[in-house]
């Protein structure tokens, strides 16, 4: 007997279309639920900075403010201490090398200087007569040995006539012996003490060279120590070391000094350079023979960077720069430039505005204007160099892109910025 088949309502086919119905459908719900999760604002476009990206010349470089200072700065630091006594000329003063600035009286400083100027001269006076007296007691060996020698030579005549007689046809009636050999004798002496007093002359001018060279030495601390006395009283008189222009002199009559204190300072006013304290997080991007450029009486001038100071102080460091073409005409000491200091080279780039976005996403982040004009989408970008103008792009946005440059401060980062009306691309 035949029974009827009975069929499965759930064949693996239905299965499979229905599971992948209901993926696809849970991933629309997903998506939407985030869709709706996405923050938005609605603003007015009319508040916004636009800024499109494109293809153009760009150049790093960075505002810095320079004062122009002379190149040549002598400061005035007293040598030894005083009371003012005289002013002969005034601050401000163009002066000549060697001019007599101010003079100042120390009593007590020149009464140890004379006091030990007596001690050297006698001193000195006493190495002197040192050298005087090996000098004579030299010459005196030296006239003893001639007349030894007259002496001798006399001798050496006498005995030369007796050795003659003594050996003749009839010595005994011309020469005893006894006067013969007392001559022969005596010459003998006389030969040997000049022996021994040209071996005292030799010793003793060795000596008195020796204690010649020490004496000379000691003369010539004398008088280097005499020298500096000398200059310790004319340091008492403060003159223009240079040729330039009595900047500043903080000095009145009667005001007392310390040894070493600054009373003022003279510059050359032919050659000037220029100072800028620079932001120590350029220290590593900026270098010698870097150039800059700025703006004096209608003209640009070109400056370049001669030395980079190391030191760190109040989060700036310094740099001088060098005028490239000579000095401008009428540039005053003191006065301050605004410099564009270039950090690289110009080439071309994609570049955008730099507007106050910028300070807020720090190159980050930026909303991108959809191409509808309705809204902007917050939009992850990648920025590398900068000036004060633009900044370079490197990733997230194309040539064409417009984004908001304008300050985020107010749009709280939420996702979308919907506008209030249509916003013609820029």
């Amino acid at each position: 007997m035949d029974r009827p088949i009975q069929q499965k309502k759930w064949t693996r086919r239905k299965l499979a279309v229905y599971g992948a119905v209901a993926v696809a459908g849970l991933a629309l719900i997903t998506l939407t639920l985030a869709s709706s999760r996405r923050t938005r604002l609605s603003i007015d476009p009319n508040r916004l900075s636009i800024s499109t990206v494109k293809l153009a010349q760009f150049q790093e470089y960075i505002p810095i403010t320079g004062t122009v200072q002379p190149n040549n700065t002598v400061y005035l630091d007293l040598e030894e201490g005083g009371n003012v006594e005289k002013i002969y000329v005034e601050s401000g003063k163009p002066i000549a090398k060697g001019t007599l600035i101010l003079s100042l009286a120390n009593t007590t400083a020149q009464k140890e200087n004379i006091d030990a100027e007596t001690r050297l001269i006698d001193n000195l006076n006493q190495l002197r007569n040192s050298k005087i007296s090996l000098t004579t007691s030299n010459l005196m060996l030296k006239d003893e040995l001639l007349d030894l020698d007259y002496k001798i030579l006399d001798l050496e005549k006498t005995f030369a006539r007796y050795e003659q007689l003594i050996k003749g046809p009839n010595p005994a009636l011309a020469l005893s012996r006894e006067q013969y050999e007392n001559t022969r004798d005596q010459l003998a002496y006389m030969r040997n003490k000049r022996t021994l007093l040209q071996e005292r002359i030799r010793k003793e001018t060795e000596l008195q060279e020796q204690q010649s060279a020490q004496i000379d030495s000691s003369i010539q601390r004398v008088n280097r120590n005499l020298e500096l006395l000398s200059k310790i009283v004319e340091s008492l008189e403060v003159r223009a070391p240079i040729d330039g222009q009595l900047s500043t002199l903080n000095a009145e009559v009667g005001q007392g000094f310390q040894r070493g204190q600054r009373v003022g300072q003279i510059d050359q006013l032919d050659s000037f350079k220029v100072q800028a304290d620079i932001d120590q997080y350029y220290i590593s991007t900026v270098a010698r023979d870097q150039t800059g450029s700025f703006e004096f009486n209608g003209r640009t001038y070109e400056l370049k960077v001669t030395k980079v100071y190391p030191e760190v102080t109040k989060d700036t460091f310094r740099v001088d720069l060098a005028f490239a073409a000579g000095i401008p005409e009428g540039i005053k000491r003191g006065q301050t430039l605004q410099i564009d200091l270039r950090l690289s080279e110009s080439k071309r780039t994609y570049i955008v505005d730099k507007g106050g976005f910028y300070r807020y996403t720090n190159g980050k982040w930026a909303y991108l204007v959809s191409t509808d004009g309705g809204s902007a989408h917050r939009t992850n970008i990648v920025l590398g160099r900068q000036n004060p103008q633009s900044v370079e792009v490197l990733e997230g946005l194309k040539a064409g892109d417009s984004i908001i440059t304008s300050s985020y401060d107010s749009f709280k980062d939420v996702d979308v910025l919907t506008f209030s009306q249509p916003l013609s691309r820029r």
